[in-house]
C-alpha cells in the first residue's frame, strides 16, 4: 500500500470514528486530492482535515505549500462547494418530481444516493448523480405524467429502468431494482426485494413533498449485491464502502440479520459481504459492535481493498466504436473472473452466455 493510501485511509477513518491519528507533514496533497476524487470522497475527507486541524494546532500541512500545492488546495473547496450546490439542487428536482406525482397518487420512493447521505454526518459533502426512484409499479403511469406535464421526452432503451432529464437532473426510474436478465440468480432477488420495497419503508418530508426511502432490510440486500455488481464487473469506490458503513452504523439495529444472511449465503455473496464489512472495521474506523459477527479472510479482505485502490483491471474504455467496447468488456470480464464467485453463484460459461444474450436483447447498452 502506498503512503497516500494510508494517509487517506487515516483521514476516513478519523472523519468515521474521531479516534486520534496521527499525519504525516509531508503529504503530497495533489496525489491525495487526485485520489479522494477517485474514490468520490472529497468532501469527507476535507471535513476530516480540517477537524484534525483543528483539534492538532500545530499540525501545519499547508506552512510550506507553494503557489500550486494552493491553486490544488482552493480547487479542492471549490469542489466540495459544488457539492453542496449539486446536493441542492437534487432536493428542487427531488421534491418537484415528487410533488407531481403526489398530484395523480403516485408514491415516489428514493434509492441509493440522497438516502444514504442522510447517513453521513455532513450529507451534502457526499456526492451525489443520478436520481434513482421507485414508483411501487407505476412507473408506466408516472413516465406517462412527466411526458405530459412537462413535455420530456422518456428514453425506455434500458433494461430495467427508464431514463429521462427532469430540470438537469438525470432520473433512472426504476420498474425492476435490478437486471433480471443479466444473472440467473436476478429474477429471486429481484421478488424478494419487490416484497422487502412494500414493507416498512421510511417517510421524509422535502420542501412540502413526501418522498419514501427503503426499509434497512431493503438496503441491505440491495446496497451488497449492487456493490457487489460494481466490483465484479466494473470498479468499487471507497465512497460505496463508506455508504455501506454507514448504512449499518445508522441501521443494523432495524435489520433483521439472520434472514438477511441466509439469503446472502443463498446467493452466494456472503463471503464478499464479511470482507466489506471487515474493511469498514479495519481501515475506515466502523465500530465491529454495529456488524454481525465478521468472518475475515485476510488475504482476500487485502486483495479486495487493494483492488479498490488500484484496480487490478485499470484499462481505460473505449470511448466509441462498437467492436472496441464489446473487446474492452470482454477483456475486463476476463481479467475479474477471481471476483464473480463472490458475488454470483454461476459458472463461468453460462455466467458469459446469459451476460451476452442480456445485451444482445438491448444491443444498445453495450455502450453502457
Amino acid at each position: 500500500m502506498f503512503d497516500i493510501d494510508n494517509s487517506l485511509l487515516k483521514l476516513l477513518s478519523y472523519a468515521v470514528s474521531k479516534d486520534p491519528i496521527s499525519l504525516d507533514n509531508n503529504i503530497v496533497w495533489d496525489s491525495l486530492f487526485n485520489t479522494s476524487a477517485h474514490q468520490g470522497v472529497i468532501g469527507i475527507v476535507i471535513n476530516s482535515l480540517q477537524a484534525y486541524m483543528t483539534e492538532i494546532p500545530t499540525y501545519k500541512p499547508f506552512a510550506k505549500e507553494t503557489a500550486s500545492d494552493k491553486l490544488k488546495r482552493m480547487q479542492w473547496i471549490g469542489n466540495v462547494v459544488a457539492f453542496e450546490r449539486l446536493y441542492a439542487k437534487h432536493e428542487n428536482a427531488m421534491a418537484e418530481l415528487a410533488h407531481l406525482y403526489a398530484s395523480k397518487g403516485i408514491r415516489m420512493m428514493v434509492l441509493k444516493g440522497y438516502g444514504l447521505s442522510l447517513d453521513w454526518s455532513v450529507p451534502n459533502h457526499r456526492p451525489v448523480g443520478d436520481l434513482d426512484i421507485y414508483n411501487f409499479g407505476k412507473w408506466r403511469e408516472a413516465d406517462a405524467l412527466v411526458a405530459k406535464t412537462c413535455g420530456i421526452r422518456i428514453d425506455d432503451g434500458h433494461e430495467h429502468h427508464t431514463v429521462f432529464n427532469y430540470n438537469g437532473l438525470s432520473v433512472e426510474n426504476h420498474y425492476d431494482f435490478i437486471n433480471t436478465k443479466a444473472h440467473r440468480d436476478a429474477p429471486k432477488i429481484e421478488a424478494i426485494l419487490k416484497v422487502l420495497a412494500e414493507k416498512d419503508c421510511r417517510e421524509i418530508e422535502i420542501q412540502g413533498s413526501k418522498i419514501y426511502l427503503p426499509s434497512a432490510d431493503f438496503n441491505a440486500i440491495f446496497l451488497i449485491r449492487h456493490m457487489g455488481q460494481h466490483f465484479a464487473g466494473e470498479h468499487l469506490n471507497l465512497r460505496q464502502v463508506l455508504d455501506w458503513g454507514f448504512f449499518v452504523r445508522a441501521h443494523h439495529k432495524e435489520v433483521d440479520w439472520n434472514a438477511t444472511i441466509d439469503f446472502l449465503k443463498e446467493i452466494g455473496i456472503y463471503t464478499f459481504f464479511n470482507q466489506i464489512n471487515a474493511i469498514c472495521v479495519d481501515y475506515l474506523g466502523f465500530s465491529e459492535s454495529c456488524f454481525p459477527t465478521i468472518e475475515r479472510n485476510k488475504d482476500l479482505e487485502e486483495r479486495i481493498l487493494m483492488d479498490i485502490l488500484h484496480p487490478e483491471f485499470a484499462e481505460e474504455k473505449p470511448v466509441s466504436g462498437f467492436i472496441p467496447v464489446l473487446t474492452f468488456k470482454f477483456r475486463r470480464w476476463w481479467h475479474n473472473r477471481w471476483k464473480h464467485p463472490l458475488v454470483y453463484k454461476e459458472w463461468l460459461l453460462p455466467m458469459f452466455l446469459t451476460l451476452l444474450w442480456s445485451h444482445l436483447r438491448r444491443w444498445k447498452t453495450i455502450k453502457d
